[in-house]
């Protein structure tokens, strides 16, 4: 038996113990194909379904703190645009399904979706951070991807690192309130339901910058105050975080 297989049916048999009340054990309908890092599995007892996430095992190399993603999803969880976890330990992720149409690019381009959005990153802004939360360091974390970089990827792309770092001390240099940032707004992580729009997959999440989660979205638009720093640096994780995955 596979570590997946192993701690699926270790999930599955303790369901009396998720938040939920259902009449019987859920079983496997079908693995949901598509996520870059997990092995996510639709479960269904009776009328009632839910997403059981196993969790990369290398979750620390890609830079998820398992941890911190509880603590925010358990801040988020009076929202109507985040799914409900029904069970989470450290392997594993237990939250409604949310049954709906999977965003493309075309749909996160749209002006009007891109207000929808903006209306969410708001709201997710306007949440009071515990007085224990960390500002995310750029600088620490852009270093940490690179570290686990070959020899021959980091002199090929030295120039666009010490640009990367350079940036990211800058940012961090300066005075912002940290606020929580979802850190992977992509259309593949909106799903268009029929009670509202829901944004899933916060294992990224942080409390960061006030405008990172903006940059993805408007880009360097006249709309609102975002610096080329921040815009450098978002698109510059995003590049890290590819290397790291190749």
């Amino acid at each position: 038996m596979s570590r997946v297989e192993f701690l699926l049916e270790k999930t599955l048999s303790g369901w009396r113990g998720w938040r939920t009340s259902w009449p019987d054990e859920p079983r496997v309908v079908r693995e949901l194909l598509g996520g870059r890092t997990n092995r996510s599995f639709l479960v269904k007892s009776g009328a009632y379904q839910a997403v059981v996430r196993i969790n990369n095992e290398d979750s620390i190399s890609l830079g998820i703190n398992r941890h911190q993603e509880i603590e925010i999803l358990s801040l988020l969880q009076e929202f109507d645009f985040s799914p409900k976890v029904l069970f989470v330990d450290s392997h594993t992720l237990v939250s409604d399904y949310i049954e709906g149409y999977q965003w493309l690019e075309s749909d996160l381009n749209a002006p009007l979706n891109i207000k929808k959005v903006t209306k969410i990153i708001n709201k997710i802004h306007s949440v009071s951070l515990p007085c224990h939360a960390v500002k995310r360091n750029y600088l620490s974390y852009c270093q940490y991807y690179i570290r686990q970089l070959p020899v021959s990827i980091c002199t090929l792309e030295k120039l666009f690192f010490d640009e990367l770092l350079h940036v990211a001390a800058a940012i961090d240099s300066q005075t912002w309130a940290p606020v929580i940032n979802h850190h992977d707004i992509v259309p593949g992580n909106l799903i268009e339901a029929t009670t509202g729009l829901f944004l899933i997959d916060w294992e990224y999440a942080a409390f960061g910058h006030p405008e990172i989660d903006l940059v993805r979205l408007h880009g360097l638009s006249d709309k609102i105050s975002i610096t080329e720093k921040i815009f450098f640096l978002q698109q510059g994780l995003d590049r890290l975080w590819s290397l790291v995955q190749s």
